[in-house]
């Protein structure tokens, strides 16, 4: 296929074009985690090394630094839908355009926001970044 050729019209799309047509289920569970989440975020906190001692940081705080430093780093055709921060655990859900290659930048959006939030909260974070994928994601 040629540059000036629409993918649109091609044939030999249609398979790719019928798999971003189909809605693909959300992870088991992961609803029912994020708004758990949510619910408990003012009660749950995290301890943060600091300088004269250890500083506790609720999960609603590295939910909402979590949620700006994904919201900075995702690749272009990536959004980021929801975060939420579980057991420690930093949940990013993310949409993809049609035509990203969805692991490829999952795994890219992960390392940054892991390295990101580590490097800011001073502790070892852990990521995981689930994909969304349809054909209108911005």
């Amino acid at each position: 296929m040629t540059a000036t050729e629409d993918p649109e019209s091609d044939p030999r799309w249609d398979a790719v074009r019928a798999a971003a047509r189909r809605r693909v289920p959300t992870p088991p569970g992961l609803v029912e985690r994020v708004l758990r989440a949510v619910a408990r975020g003012r009660r749950t906190a995290v301890d943060v090394p600091g300088g004269t001692g250890r500083l506790r940081v609720t999960e609603g705080v590295v939910d909402r630094l979590a949620r700006t430093i994904a919201a900075e780093r995702a690749p272009d055709g990536v959004r980021v839908s929801a975060v939420a921060v579980e057991d420690g655990v930093v949940q990013v859900l993310v949409s993809v355009r049609f035509g990203v290659v969805a692991d490829e930048a999952a795994e890219a959006l992960r390392r940054d926001v892991t390295a990101e939030l580590s490097r800011q909260l001073g502790v070892p974070s852990i990521v995981n970044v689930h994909v969304d994928v349809h054909r209108d994601a911005n």
